[in-house]
């Protein structure tokens, strides 16, 4: 038996806590291809939308896509420069007080990936039908600033006390199988639909609703309260004992990957030619829901208090002398974590989880016999605890027939620091896409973006077939 091991979801949230610094996820949707007409990835944005050309995608490479969203958290106020190399917050380098400052009370990032395995798409009288076959999945962490400021402020003085609430984590990814059609209803009117089939790969959620850290002498005694949902098939937990002798899940032993739920979604489109030269949109995508064998799914509490060393606050220290890389100083970090949550493994049930819907509202002015047009959008994705929104307004240049270029901005999580950029390119023989709304111009040694509250990047390759009858 070929036997891995995953971190259990203790683990996982405290790896969460860490998508701060490491997350290029991903995102399932690139607002600046929105009104980009030769693109099929704006397909996927409104089952509306009709490419000028049917397509077939190149496996695998279809669609590729990667981002992530922050409420105000950046990578710079993670990550620091020292000595010519990086290191994170907890190094004793970082003052304190600035990194708190730079804090908001809650702090939280979403991050989605998607790829497409196979797609295409095709007319069929004045109808166009598509059907991909996609890996999808997102993660989202909610962290206090509290939890932060326990971290950093180390050892305290005997009956420093932090009160920590709601620090979530959670993670899904699914297989996804989906047939779409659009058609014009009336000369101004086309509405367009997709009914998808979804293989749940795996599902983790972890909330810890309430946390009290007091410090007795040289030790922290830690009460804590939350409970975990892990969801995946052939995950068995494994048990350790902590230091009053009671049991926890330490780690699953993970074997036999397969299909952990099945569920079923929707994506709803319509455009609407107002004028001449004024076309409105809407959409509402990913409305559906999964459900997740009770046989492959874990469930843990932590309600109990224990004692907790503390965190590492030298895990910077080596870096300048070259002996401590970024990943083991992320590792050092985690190793704290894996100390602090202690879940109880607790009779497992089935479970139900949403989707995450995003909802698109559109409008473009087209001018120069459509070689130029102006169009806003906006985009607000309904991630747990809260919703958010994003406003772009971006510019499409059509010089020739095969070729389109846009040049976005979006207002809310850019900070002013950045803007979107898309190519399309459709010669007879191929059509290659590349995108991203938010174009990063300073970054790490890493290669992580440094400042702006998100990131993102698409691409795609298709051969093109026939176009419009």
């Amino acid at each position: 038996m070929n036997t891995t091991y995953i971190k259990s979801a203790k683990s996982l949230l405290a790896l969460a806590l860490l998508t701060f610094i490491g997350a290029s996820a991903s995102a399932q949707q690139l607002r600046t291809a929105y009104f980009m007409q030769n693109s099929p990835a704006r397909t996927a944005l409104n089952p509306a939308f009709r490419p000028e050309r049917g397509y077939v995608s190149i496996p695998v490479l279809g669609a590729v896509n990667a981002s992530y969203t922050t409420n105000g958290i950046a990578v710079d106020n993670i990550l620091f420069p020292k000595d010519g190399k990086t290191v994170t917050f907890m190094d004793n380098s970082v003052n304190t007080e600035s990194f708190l400052n730079n804090l908001n009370d809650n702090n939280q990032i979403n991050a989605d990936f998607g790829t497409q395995i196979l797609s295409g798409g095709w007319y069929a009288g004045k109808g166009f039908w598509t059907v991909d076959v996609s890996l999808k999945g997102l993660a989202n962490v909610r962290v206090p600033k509290t939890m932060f400021e326990f971290m950093k402020r180390g050892n305290s003085a005997e009956g420093t006390t932090y009160d920590i609430n709601d620090i979530s984590a959670y993670a899904e990814s699914y297989l996804e199988t989906g047939v779409g059609y659009s058609r014009p209803i009336t000369e101004k009117l086309t509405v367009g639909g997709k009914v998808k089939v979804l293989l749940g790969v795996g599902s983790m959620d972890a909330n810890i609703t309430h946390m009290r850290a007091v410090m007795n002498d040289t030790k922290w005694s830690v009460t804590s309260t939350g409970t975990m949902s892990a969801s995946m098939k052939g995950l068995v937990p494994e048990m350790g004992v902590d230091e009053q002798g009671r049991e926890y899940i330490s780690n699953f032993d993970f074997d036999s990957p397969g299909v952990s739920g099945f569920g079923m979604g929707v994506d709803l489109g319509a455009t609407y030619q107002l004028t001449e030269n004024i076309t409105l949109s809407a959409a509402v995508l990913d409305l559906g829901f999964v459900s997740w064998n009770k046989s492959g799914n874990t469930f843990g509490e932590v309600n109990g208090t224990f004692d907790f060393d503390g965190f590492d606050l030298a895990i910077g220290d080596h870096v300048a002398e070259g002996s401590q890389s970024m990943s083991d100083q992320f590792n050092s970090m985690k190793d704290d974590f894996e100390n602090l949550f202690h879940f109880t493994q607790k009779a497992s049930e089935g479970r139900t989880t949403r989707l995450r819907s995003t909802i698109n509202i559109g409008g473009e002015y087209r001018m120069l016999e459509n070689k130029l047009g102006f169009g806003l959008l906006s985009s607000t994705r309904l991630y747990s605890p809260k919703a958010y929104t994003e406003l772009t307004v971006s510019a499409n240049y059509r010089l020739i027939r095969w070729f389109e270029a846009t040049l976005s901005y979006s207002f809310i999580h850019s900070k002013f620091k950045t803007y979107g950029l898309a190519l399309n390119f459709t010669p007879s023989w191929i059509n290659f896409f590349i995108g991203s709304d938010y174009m990063f111009t300073k970054v790490t040694p890493q290669f992580l973006p440094v400042s702006g509250n998100a990131t993102n990047l698409y691409m795609g390759i298709s051969v093109p077939l026939r176009g419009k009858m």
